[in-house]
C-alpha cells in the first residue's frame, strides 16, 4: 500500500519515529515540527493522512484538526491523533475536534502501520465511486466429489481471461481443501483465511484486491487458505460481500464450489448468474445431479441458468448420454471426452490445458466452452483487438457452419 502521510509533532525524537516506522511500509511521509506549520503543510500538500500530536504550543492538535474540518479541500483528510493523553475525556475532545482514529503513546510500530493503513484504505473505499454490479459470476457446481470441478472451474476461468484479454477472478470456496493455485503452480500466500476474521464493515475492494493472487493468463485468483482452520471465521454474507465487491470490478468471477449446501456454498450460488452442474455417466453421479436439481428448484433458481456437463473420466463402460438425459427432465449441454493423461499432467504442472496447449482438442473444447459461457454483449461484438483465442473460437465455428451446409 502507498500514500501520503504528514506527521505533525513537536517532539523531534516521535516525529523520527513516526517516520522511519511508515517509511519502512513505503509511505511517502512528510513531517512539521508543529501544529501552525503542520495546518499548512496539509492545505498546500493534501496528504492521504494526517497523523497529529495534541500537546503543541501555538496550536494544539485539536486546533489543527477543527481547522483541517472547517477547510473544503482538508475536511476530508484522515485523522489520526497521537498522543500520550489516553483519558477518555481527552479522546472524546479528539473525535469531537473531527478526528478519525486514536492511539496512545508509547505506540507499537506494527499497532501505528496497522491503524494508519485502515484510515487509507477506509478513505481509498469512499472516494470510489459506487458502480453497479457488472460482472458475470459463473458457479461450477456437483454434490459427488471427483468429477471435475475444479477442473472446468480453471480452465473456464483462464479460457474467459485469454479470450476477452480482461481480468478474470477464480474464487475458491472448496475451504477444506481447495486446490486452486496449486492447479495454476501459485504459491498459497494470500488467500480466503487473510480475511476471514475481518468484520464484515472492513471487507472493502482495497483488503480484496490485497489478496488475489495473480497468474500470467489474466487470472486472479481467490485461494482458500492452506490450512482449514484459516477459514473458520468465514461465513456467507461475507462471501456475499466478497462476491459482490468483484462483480463490481471484474467482468467474469467463476466459483469452485464444494459438494455440499452449506452457508458459503449457498452464497455462492445464491449470487452467481449462471449454475454449471456436473456428473460423470455413472449411477451414483446422476443421483446426485438429481437430488442438486431438486434443490435448486425449492431455492427456486431459474431453470435457464442451470447448464449440464458431463465429463467421462473414464474410459469406457459409462451410462449412455440419452439415459442420463431422460433421467433429469434436461439436455446435456457439454460432454468432455475422457482425456485422463493431459488432466492429470496439467494438474501437475500447474499449467491448464486451455492455457498450456489452447489448440490441442481438450483445449479447443473448454475455449469453446468458455466462449458459449461468456457475456451476450461479448459474444455478439468482434473486440475491437481480436486475441488469439478469440480468432481461433470463431475460426472453429466457421468450420463446424459450413460442414453443416
Amino acid at each position: 500500500m502507498s500514500g501520503k502521510i504528514l506527521a505533525v509533532d513537536d517532539d523531534p525524537m516521535n516525529l523520527k519515529l513516526v517516520a522511519a516506522t511508515l517509511g519502512k511500509e513505503g509511505f511517502e511521509v512528510l513531517t512539521a515540527n508543529n501544529g501552525k506549520e503542520g495546518y499548512q503543510k496539509a492545505t498546500e500538500l493534501l496528504p492521504d493522512l494526517v497523523i497529529l500530536d495534541v500537546m503543541m504550543p501555538e496550536m494544539d492538535g485539536y486546533q489543527v484538526c477543527s481547522q483541517l474540518r472547517k477547510n473544503p479541500k482538508t475536511a476530508n483528510i484522515p485523522v489520526m491523533m497521537l498522543t500520550s493523553l489516553s483519558s477518555i475525556e481527552q479522546k472524546i475532545k479528539g473525535f469531537d475536534a473531527g478526528a478519525d482514529d486514536y492511539l496512545a503513546k508509547p505506540f507499537v510500530p506494527d499497532e501505528l502501520i496497522a491503524h494508519a493503513k485502515a484510515l487509507l484504505r477506509r478513505r481509498v473505499s469512499e472516494e470510489q465511486p459506487v458502480t453497479e454490479a457488472n460482472g458475470k459470476i459463473i458457479a461450477v457446481f456437483s454434490l459427488r466429489g471427483g468429477v471435475g470441478v475444479s477442473t472446468l472451474a480453471v480452465n473456464l476461468a483462464c479460457g474467459l481471461a485469454l479470450l476477452w484479454n480482461e481480468p478474470t477472478v477464480l474464487v475458491d470456496l472448496v475451504l477444506a481443501s481447495g486446490q486452486s493455485a496449486l492447479m495454476f503452480n501459485l504459491p498459497y500466500s494470500r488467500s480466503w483465511g487473510n480475511l476471514a476474521r475481518l468484520p464484515l464493515e472492513e471487507i472493502e475492494p482495497l483488503v480484496v484486491n490485497d489478496i488475489l493472487l495473480q497468474h500470467k493468463s489474466g487470472v486472479h485468483i481467490l485461494a482458500s487458505a492452506p490450512q482449514p482452520e484459516q477459514n473458520e471465521y468465514l461465513n456467507g454474507e461475507k462471501v456475499a460481500q466478497v462476491l459482490k465487491i468483484l462483480s463490481r470490478q471484474y467482468p467474469y468471477i467463476v466459483l469452485d464450489l464444494p459438494h455440499d449446501f452449506q452457508e458459503t456454498t449457498l452464497a455462492g450460488l445464491d449470487a452467481s448468474h449462471e449454475i454449471i452442474l456436473m456428473l460423470t455417466p455413472e449411477l451414483a453421479a446422476v443421483r446426485a445431479a438429481v437430488c442438486a436439481l431438486n434443490v435448486f428448484e425449492n431455492l427456486k433458481y431459474p431453470k435457464e441458468i442451470i447448464r449440464l456437463v458431463e465429463n467421462w473420466i473414464f474410459p469406457k463402460g459409462g451410462l449412455p448420454r440419452s439415459d442420463i438425459e431422460k433421467a433429469l427432465g434436461r439436455s446435456i449441454d457439454l460432454q468432455i471426452p475422457y482425456a485422463s493423461e493431459p488432466i492429470v499432467r496439467s494438474i501437475n504442472v500447474g499449467e491448464p490445458p486451455v492455457f498450456a496447449d489452447a489448440q490441442s482438442p481438450l483445449g479447443a473444447l473448454f475455449e469453446d466452452f468458455a466462449f458459449l459461457m461468456s457475456k451476450d454483449s461479448h459474444k455478439k461484438t468482434k473486440p475491437q483487438t481480436p486475441t488469439q483465442a478469440w480468432l481461433r473460437v470463431i475460426r472453429r465455428f466457421q468450420q463446424r457452419q459450413a460442414k453443416k451446409s
